[in-house]
């Protein structure tokens, strides 16, 4: 049975069972500040187990995306080392929100693993906790021995959201794989920490709910929440000893072997090998699909950890060239009929891979030469151990692997003070989890109210721009109010509504409401749920009073400017994969009504030609006033189709198809013009880098494009007039003048350098001699740190044997630099002597032995000149 047999099977035998099948969520969780991944099957449920999101169904059965490798469910450092761990896994599971309970859900449990796929009823074993008389008592009705029924207690078998929330006890599904498997003791039984009895279903009864001084209250409504791990019920089912060896990795495996020449089952160390970079290709091609970029903190930096964890495995067997974005081919195979979003999104994901791959090889060689300087520091000082902070600066700042820098301190004789490094990790750990608590992630007070009192709106603003319409909330100052009056601010809810939510990159709608007692204007409208819309508004005259009917107009004008934009980024995207190739995916925007930006992937920043050839065909298709066509569909239809999935977006089981002609199709739920003749024009006005990887243009349309050329005008006539030359001459006046300033410029300089080179010889006239060095030190008023490493290569050019010093100070920050000639290279170290100099004026400084850096208050620049030659 294959592994996409048993995930079918699974999502039908639940849909026949009157389950809601749900797609996978992205891997980035929505609206959880809490998370860095989805770790689990229940995360996108997470609001309705709450009570605080209310859906359409009440049972619900999904394969869920998951990642386990940074925070507090951490899994990455036993990867590869054991035959179960991942980073990246796919978790099965069924929910109940409050409908079946207990009995249900392990009937429908044991109905799957007994009645569906055969499982030997003799191989399982079932924990419950050790408390649950009602899990016990159903499981022996449902025909389970007494004795293999196992109690656990809290530690096993109780599960819990958080210190506070739903919580309850759990029953786990055991698998028996042999007493041949394991540690082999005679003892060995259920608990036992060797590999023998493998979990294979986790059963969820939330019962409870943990108040915050620890008293358990019964749940009004009991759920369900179960999990059942994709890799480990496919090795029982396919008879494999570990996930590795089933058909979820084994053609990455045989990938690596071509890649390695090295053979699966060879030797322990090339199995762990080959079993990291398996996984980790996996987990890396699935983040970067959803929108994740490799960087210093949050989720960019576990990404990172997992690629650079990937490559360093790979050379341990003889890879040395760039290798994962190949074998992410291998990853996209397997998967793309079940997530084929990855087959869509590959050319992009391979040129993060080996960007990322390109950079840290790089950075290796960096880390090599960085380690020799360390290295030789602790030598020189007669120590035999590198401190925690240097080795983690290696490891966090040059992606430099702790293994790496274990093994080459060991061939120097040397150790690594592994608990400093411990500390320093610790302390990057919390600052990862607070970088993964983004701004605008979390509920607001006031939303949660709403969503808990079941409130919904009809959205009408795609067919029309005003309506009427009840208010049925009114939120003030985070609480409930019957009124809102003149002068004040507030959230209202409608039952229905014109005013388009900020989403999708396009901003949110502008206008204004009329009822029988008052008028306000709607300030701002923000999007809670894809079916609750709070509007902000400011009462302008009377009163705004729950329960009456209002009437709603939006901004029409500012409307139609979004939508001229919005369909722009569309005509933009066709035009960038047209012009730069299919690697091109939209990684962000902002549509307002003046003007837009677009983010997206691409590796190098674009020419003059490029943005010209991308500016004509977006505008020669606004000139074919080319019919744009928006129709509902299913999702994954619509990806199966072609149509384009943005990565930054959520989408729910239907979504909106806007095609534009036969060359565009994009899932979007963005307001639109009906013709592209209504855009008008478009104007590129810039084109910039915004990340590794990630360009950014900035547009204009219509009226906006119209604004920017006049701007333009104004400029180019404005300097005609200044410099007395008619417009068609303007290039080659402005031409003219830059020449005759860097004319000017190249004078300036050379009098500055017969000026410096006059002081230099007035410090050389006044420096002292100690132990045969000139000590010389010089104060430059301003000069930057460049033009003081200048003047110390000048005085060391015409004095071989002298020890320089030369500081400039700006307000209240100073800067010095000292340097040491080479003859005097054995005798003084300037790194030594800047941190010394440095420390004793309240700052601190460091460099190699010839030449170093410091700052000091900009006051004590002058007074640290002096003290030179008291610090040789």
């Amino acid at each position: 049975m294959t592994s996409k047999d048993i995930r079918k099977l699974f999502l039908d035998y639940f849909a026949g069972n009157g389950h809601t099948v749900v797609s996978s969520s992205s891997l980035v969780p929505d609206k959880d500040p809490t998370l860095l991944f989805v770790n689990a099957g229940m995360v996108q449920f997470k609001n309705v187990f709450l009570g605080i999101e209310k859906r359409d169904y009440v049972r619900a059965t999904s394969c869920q995306k998951c990642v386990r490798a940074g925070g507090k469910h951490n899994d990455l450092d036993n990867v590869g080392k054991t035959l179960r761990h991942h980073t990246f896994f796919e978790m099965l599971g069924n929910f109940s929100f409050g409908d079946y309970f207990k009995k249900d859900a392990i009937a429908y449990a044991w109905g799957f693993l007994r009645g569906v796929l055969g499982l030997d009823e003799n191989r399982l074993w079932i924990t419950v906790y050790k408390d649950d008389e009602d899990a016990a008592s159903i499981w022996k009705d449902i025909g389970v021995r007494e004795d293999r029924i196992v109690r656990l207690g809290e530690k096993d078998n109780f599960w819990s959201m958080g210190d506070e929330g739903p919580c309850g006890p759990c029953s786990e599904i055991i698998y028996d794989l042999g007493e041949g498997v394991g540690c082999r003791r005679p003892t060995c039984m259920v608990g036992c920490d060797c590999d023998r009895f493998l979990e294979i279903w986790n059963l969820v009864f939330m019962e409870f709910e943990r108040q915050k001084d620890g008293e358990m209250k019964r749940l009004p409504r009991p759920s369900i929440d179960t999990g059942m791990g994709l890799e480990r019920i496919t090795s029982v089912l396919q008879r494999r000893l570990g996930n590795y060896e089933t058909d979820l990795f084994m053609p990455i495996l045989k990938n690596i072997e071509d890649i390695s020449g090295c053979a699966y089952g060879q030797g322990e160390a090339t199995d762990i090998a080959m079993r990291v970079i398996a996984d980790h290709v996996r987990g890396a091609t699935f983040i970067i699909n959803d929108g994740v970029l490799p960087s210093k903190e949050g989720r960019g930096y576990v990404l990172r950890r997992i690629i650079r964890r990937a490559l360093r495995y790979g050379k341990k067997i003889g890879i040395e060239k760039e290798f994962l974005y190949r074998l992410s081919g291998a990853v996209v195979d397997i998967m793309e009929e079940t997530y084929p979003e990855i087959k869509q999104n590959h050319p992009y994901i391979v040129r993060v891979l080996k960007g990322e791959e390109e950079r840290f090889i790089e950075t290796l060689n960096v880390g090599m030469r960085l380690y020799e300087e360390i290295s030789e520091e602790v030598k020189t000082k007669g120590l035999s151990v590198i401190p925690g902070e240097l080795i983690y600066k290696l490891y966090d700042t040059y992606g430099f692997p702790l293994d790496i820098t274990r093994e080459m301190a060991e061939d120097d004789g040397l150790t690594i003070d592994i608990d400093g490094f411990e500390e320093e990790l610790k302390a990057q750990k919390i600052r990862s989890r607070t970088a993964s608590k983004i701004k605008g992630d979390e509920l607001e007070l006031s939303h949660i109210e709403a969503l808990k009192a079941d409130l919904k709106n009809i959205f009408v603003g795609y067919e029309d721009t005003q309506t009427d319409a009840e208010v049925i909330s009114i939120i003030c100052g985070d609480r409930g109010v019957e009124e809102i009056e003149t002068g004040q601010e507030g959230e209202i809810f409608f039952d229905t509504t014109p005013f388009y939510a900020e989403s999708g990159g396009q901003i949110d709608d502008t206008g204004f409401i009329e009822s029988p007692s008052g008028k306000a204007d709607v300030i701002g409208v923000k999007k809670i749920r894809s079916d609750l819309f709070s509007h902000r508004i400011r009462v302008k005259e009377g009163s705004i009073k729950k329960g009456e009917r209002a009437h709603l107009y939006i901004d029409v004008e500012k409307r139609r400017g979004t939508s001229r934009n919005h369909t722009a980024t569309h005509l933009l995207h066709y035009a960038l994969r047209r012009v730069l190739g299919d690697h091109v995916k939209q990684a962000g925007s902002l549509v307002e009504a003046d003007r837009f930006r677009f983010d997206f992937t691409h590796f190098q920043a674009m020419d003059e030609t490029e943005i010209a050839m991308v500016e004509d065909m977006v505008n020669e298709k606004i000139l074919e006033c080319i019919h744009v066509k928006i129709e509902e569909k299913a999702r994954e239809d619509a990806i199966r189709e072609g149509a384009t999935a943005l990565f930054e977006e959520k989408y729910g089981e239907k979504v909106r198809v806007v095609r534009i002609g036969d060359f565009s199709a994009e899932l979007c739920g963005g307001t639109h013009v009906k013709n592209t003749g209504e855009i008008g024009c478009l104007y590129i006005i810039n084109e910039s880098s915004l990340a590794s990887g990630v360009r950014r243009i900035e547009a204009v349309t219509g009226k906006g494009a119209v604004l920017y050329k006049r701007r333009l005008e104004g400029i180019l006539k404005a300097i005609s007039r200044h410099t007395n030359t008619e417009m068609g001459r303007l290039e080659d006046r402005v031409l003219s003048l830059v020449d005759d300033l860097k004319e000017r410029e190249k004078v300036i300089e050379r009098l500055k350098e017969e000026i410096m080179t006059f002081k230099v010889e007035e410090a050389l006239k006044t420096a002292k001699i100690k132990d045969g060095a000139k000590i010389v030190s010089m104060f430059l008023g301003d000069a930057k740190a460049d033009e003081l490493r200048k003047v110390s290569d000048i005085i060391r050019g015409k004095e071989k044997n002298s020890v320089v010093a030369v500081g400039s100070s700006t307000e209240d920050k100073g800067i010095i630099i000292v340097a040491v000639s080479k003859n005097l290279q054995n005798q003084y170290n300037a790194g030594k002597i800047i941190k010394a100099l440095t420390e004793r004026f309240s700052g601190k400084g460091g460099g190699g032995p010839q030449i170093a850096q410091g700052g000091v208050p900009g006051s004590k620049v002058m007074d640290a000149l002096k003290e030179i030659h008291n610090v040789l």
